[in-house]
C-alpha cells in the first residue's frame, strides 16, 4: 500500500434489474443548451436505429433528432486530468450498466438531472457555513499549521462524477427514465497549489487506495440520498434504481487508464445494498508490471513484437494495452509506430500483423492494430472480433 508522498516545485509568477417504476422524460424533455429551457411539448424523441457490435452499446435517444448533452458537458476534463481515465469512467460505466439494465431494452441518455452548479458544490470541500453540500473532506484546521500542512492532512479524493440515464420504452410508446447510473472518480495522487511571495509552489499528495475508496462510499451514500430527496424531480428518483460505481484513476503520467473498483445498488425506495468489488485492470506492454503479475500474456506479446521488427528493417516501437477482467485478458490493443519510404511497405505489414495475431492468440481475443507514421498519422488498422477472421483496412 502506497504511503503519503509529498512533492513541491516552484514555478515563478449486468443482471437485469426488475423495475418497480419509471420516471416519465417524454418528449418533454430539455433543450441541449439548458436543461432548464421550459419545456417543448412538441419535440420529438427517436433512438438512433441498432447496429450490430461485439462492443454491444447502447442505443442512444435523438431529440428532434439531434443528441441531447449532458447537463454537466465539458466538466470532466477540467476535472480528470489524464485523458485515458476520462474515456474509461465514460465508456466503462456503460459496461457496469449492463449488469443492471439490459442493453436491448433500454436507452442511453447522457445525465441531466445534476446540475453544474451542484456537480461543482459537491466536488469541493465541505465548509458548514460556505459550501455544506461539499463531498470532499474539509480544510484541515488547526491555528498553528500553514496552508500546506492543512491541505496535506485532508487531502481531496473525489475528481468528478458523472451521471447516465438510461431510459425504457413504455407501452404507450414514451420513453421514461427507468434508472440512473453514477460514476464517482477518485484521486490516485492529490494536486495542489500554494501562492507565496516568492511564486506558486504546486505538491502532491499520494493518496492510500483504502482511504480513497472509503471516502468514495461515503460519497456515494450521499449522492443516493439527495437523489431520492422529495425537492429533487419531485421525489421520483425514489421509484427507481440508482447505480454507483467507482472508479480509481491512474497517475497523471500513466499510459494506462485507471479502472472501476466497486459498485452497488440502491434498490426502489432504498439505500445502497452491499458494496460489490469490481475486479479490472490494464497492463502496458512491454512493463515490468505485466512481466510480473502476467507473465505468460507479456512473453506473448514480447514474441509478436519480436517478429514485427524482424520483419521491417526500420525500427518499429510496437507497444500495447491489454484490458483485463476478473483476472483474463478481454482485449488487447496494439499501436505500432513506423518510417516507411512507401504504401506497399505498409500494405506487407499489416498483412504480416494480421497473420501473426490469427497465429499467436485465441481466436476468443479481441485485437486491434493501430498503424501509423511516427507523426501520427494513421496508415492502417486491423481489428480483429472474438471468433471472426480480422479485418483490415489500409488509408489511400
Amino acid at each position: 500500500m502506497r504511503g503519503a508522498v509529498i512533492k513541491g516545485i516552484l514555478i515563478s509568477g449486468s443482471l437485469l434489474f426488475m423495475l418497480t417504476g419509471c420516471i416519465p422524460i417524454l418528449q418533454d424533455a430539455p433543450e441541449e443548451t439548458d436543461v432548464n429551457d421550459e419545456v417543448n411539448e412538441e419535440q420529438d424523441v427517436a433512438v438512433i436505429p441498432p447496429i450490430s457490435t461485439v462492443d454491444d452499446f447502447y442505443q442512444s435517444v435523438l431529440y428532434d433528432g439531434s443528441y441531447l448533452h449532458g447537463s454537466t458537458r465539458g466538466y470532466g476534463p477540467d476535472m480528470v486530468y489524464n485523458r485515458l481515465d476520462l474515456d474509461h469512467l465514460e465508456v466503462g460505466l456503460t459496461r457496469v450498466a449492463t449488469e443492471y439494465f439490459d442493453n436491448n431494452r433500454y436507452f442511453f441518455r447522457e445525465g441531466q438531472f445534476v446540475t453544474r452548479t451542484e456537480l461543482n458544490n459537491w466536488l469541493r470541500r465541505y465548509d458548514e457555513d460556505d459550501n455544506p453540500l461539499g463531498l470532499n473532506p474539509a480544510l484541515a484546521g488547526g491555528e498553528d499549521k500553514d496552508m500546506k500542512e492543512r491541505e496535506e492532512e485532508a487531502p481531496r479524493f473525489l475528481s468528478h462524477i458523472l451521471e447516465h440515464n438510461y431510459l425504457v420504452e413504455n407501452d404507450n410508446g414514451n420513453f421514461e427514465v427507468g434508472g440512473i447510473v453514477i460514476g464517482i472518480s477518485l484521486n490516485d495522487t492529490y494536486h495542489f497549489s500554494i501562492d507565496t511571495d516568492e511564486g506558486r509552489y504546486l505538491y502532491d499528495v499520494a493518496l492510500e487506495h483504502s482511504q480513497a475508496l472509503a471516502q468514495g462510499k461515503e460519497a456515494a451514500e450521499l449522492i443516493v440520498s439527495r437523489l431520492r430527496d422529495s425537492s429533487k424531480e419531485e421525489g421520483a428518483f425514489n421509484d427507481i434504481p440508482i447505480i454507483v460505481a467507482l472508479f480509481q484513476e491512474e497517475a497523471r503520467s500513466s499510459a494506462i487508464p485507471g479502472s472501476f473498483v466497486a459498485h452497488a445498488v440502491a434498490e426502489p425506495n432504498e439505500g445502497l445494498s452491499r458494496w460489490q468489488d469490481i475486479n479490472e485492470q490494464y497492463y502496458l506492454f512491454p512493463s515490468s508490471a505485466a512481466n510480473s503479475d502476467v507473465r505468460n500474456d507479456a512473453d506473448q506479446f514480447n514474441s509478436f513484437k519480436e517478429e514485427i521488427q524482424n520483419f521491417f528493417e526500420n525500427f518499429v516501437g510496437v507497444h500495447g494495452r491489454g484490458f483485463y477482467n476478473n483476472n483474463k485478458l478481454q482485449e488487447l490493443t496494439i499501436e505500432i509506430p513506423l518510417q516507411y519510404q512507401g504504401k506497399t511497405e505498409i500494405v506487407a505489414l499489416t498483412q504480416f500483423a494480421a497473420s501473426e495475431i490469427k497465429q499467436r492468440y485465441d481466436d476468443s481475443l479481441k485485437v486491434n492494430v493501430y498503424i501509423h507514421s511516427v507523426g501520427g498519422q494513421q496508415e492502417a488498422v486491423i481489428i480483429r472480433n472474438p471468433n471472426e477472421e480480422p479485418f483490415i483496412h489500409v488509408y489511400q
